[in-house]
């Protein structure tokens, strides 16, 4: 199974960005393929602007790969501004794809945010979501390490379900 792992925040001290390299690690070890997309090293052009070669790059590895995760923080209780123009300007052919969604967010509160991803993700481009999101907050880390112990069960959790749906998706 190819699985494109998207970290969509431009933050240095991102903490979807942790989720999302926890993830990789769990689909790894079960023999998954995976491309791992970092924003931050993508410079970013709106949707009525050229791409850049890194946006047509990540375009194109969308298209080929199997499923998507999605990796994103929270901002003004919506999706950041970046994933954003990714979605716009570079999941043109992650029609039917099977998707996977990784959430940091300051606080408890922000929990439904992942909904917004989900209606753009299965009304645009008619995606399939695997049911359940890992969402952590501030409280689940210390600096840069991933210290809840429910998280990293849910990311275990996730990760197990994502390689055994998906692969259920591909037979």
């Amino acid at each position: 199974m190819n699985t494109l792992i998207l970290s969509s925040s431009l933050s240095e001290n991102s903490r979807s960005y942790l989720l999302c390299k926890a993830v990789e690690q769990e689909l790894v070890s079960k023999g998954n393929n995976i491309t791992f997309v970092d924003a931050k090293e993508i410079p970013m052009q709106p949707f009525h602007r050229e791409k850049s070669d890194q946006m047509k790059a990540l375009s194109e590895q969308i298209e080929k790969v199997d499923n998507i995760i999605i990796g994103m923080g929270v901002h003004c209780y919506s999706i950041n501004d970046s994933l954003k123009v990714l979605l716009e300007g570079c999941f043109g052919k992650a029609t039917g794809k099977f998707f996977g969604i990784l959430c940091a967010a300051g606080g408890e509160r922000s929990y439904l945010v992942t909904q917004h991803l989900t209606q753009i993700c299965m009304n645009e481009w008619r995606m399939m979501q695997l049911p359940r999101v890992v969402y952590a907050t501030g409280k689940d880390f210390t600096e840069d390490t991933i210290t809840s112990k429910e998280v990293l069960e849910r990311i275990e959790l996730f990760s197990e379900e994502f390689h055994t749906i998906g692969n259920k998706l591909l037979a």
